[in-house]
């Protein structure tokens, strides 16, 4: 289905595209392990990263992203930054536990996948209590999200 959806965007089909994200958002978890989805390109992964539906929780898509963007970027031979620029944009990192986010920034020292501007907003989402100078498509879980404590301080009811 990654290949198909690469194909589908390549050549401008957006009914295929919706066919292939459709698939994606049922079988997340297992479409974010393969070999397909690691070749993804960037304008794809974070076409796929827009999705609300997506069956997997916030933190394991931030590892398969981490995996996507060390192999794009060896295969690329261009900074893992840089390659995964546009896909980070779509993670939704206020969904984040405060020791999520901790282990996210030692792991972020290494590699500098994920800006720390964006590291600091969902900080400041917690700290704040809400999505404060968070886009609001960010502070949304995702079909697959895990609940957890804070999220009930990112739901615009909650305000």
């Amino acid at each position: 289905v990654c290949v198909v959806s690469q194909a589908a965007v390549t050549y401008g089909q957006a009914d295929l595209q919706q066919h292939c994200l459709a698939f994606i958002e049922g079988c997340t978890a297992a479409v974010v392990r393969t070999q397909g989805f690691r070749e993804l390109s960037d304008v794809v992964l974070a076409r796929v990263l827009r999705s609300d539906r997506l069956a997997v929780d916030e933190l394991d898509l931030v590892q398969a992203v981490r995996e996507w963007a060390h192999v794009s970027s060896a295969v690329l031979e261009r900074p893992v930054p840089e390659v995964a620029a546009l896909p980070v944009r779509e993670l939704r990192l206020p969904l984040l536990a405060p020791s999520e986010l901790v282990t996210l920034e030692s792991c972020n020292q290494q590699d500098f996948l994920i800006p720390v501007e964006n590291i600091a907003a969902a900080w400041r989402a917690h700290a704040l209590r809400k999505g404060s100078g968070v886009p609001s498509r960010l502070c949304r879980p995702r079909r697959g999200t895990r609940p957890r404590d804070h999220h009930r301080h990112l739901e615009p009811r909650a305000k």
